[in-house]
This record gives structure tokens, sequence and C-alpha cells, in this order.
């Protein structure tokens, strides 16, 4: 009889939390669903700034085309003394 009893509150608790998952994902695609047109706005949105910011900004940029151009930090050893050996 015990087991018996047990296996029924398994059985309601299980399905108590079945539902509660259910009724959750429901309520959450619904938001998703309603947030979906909002959220497209906003990243538009963004993008366009960044295109905006990316147009701006590649005018003070130079841009190096011919592949031969390394940037940082050398050391210039066209006129250094040879070293005796």
């Amino acid at each position: 009889m015990k087991n018996a009893i047990a296996s029924v509150f398994a059985l309601v608790i299980g399905f108590f939390t079945l539902m509660f998952a259910a009724v959750m994902g429901l309520f959450i695609g619904v938001a998703a669903l309603i947030a979906k047109p909002f959220l497209q706005r906003k990243m538009q949105a963004a993008y366009e700034d960044a295109v905006q910011q990316q147009a701006t900004f590649q005018g003070f940029t130079r841009v190096y085309t011919d592949g031969k151009t390394i940037d940082g930090e050398f050391e210039d050893i066209t006129h250094k003394p040879a070293s005796a050996q």
C-alpha cells in the first residue's frame, strides 16, 4: 500500500511539473512572437548606424591596397655599421 501511495504521489508531481513547463513554454513562446518585430526594428537601426559610422570613419583611415605595407614597430638597419667578428 505504501508503494502505491508513493507511485500516485510521484505521478501527480510529475504531471504538475509537466503542465507547469508547458504553460511556461507557451508564455515564453507568445512573448517571443510579440517581441520579434520590435527586436527586428532595433537590430535594423543598429545595423544602419554601424554602416553610417563605418562610412564616416573610412574617410579618416589610409587604406593600402598594394599589400606591401606592414604596420608596427621596426628597427632601421639600412645604415648600421658592420659588426666586427
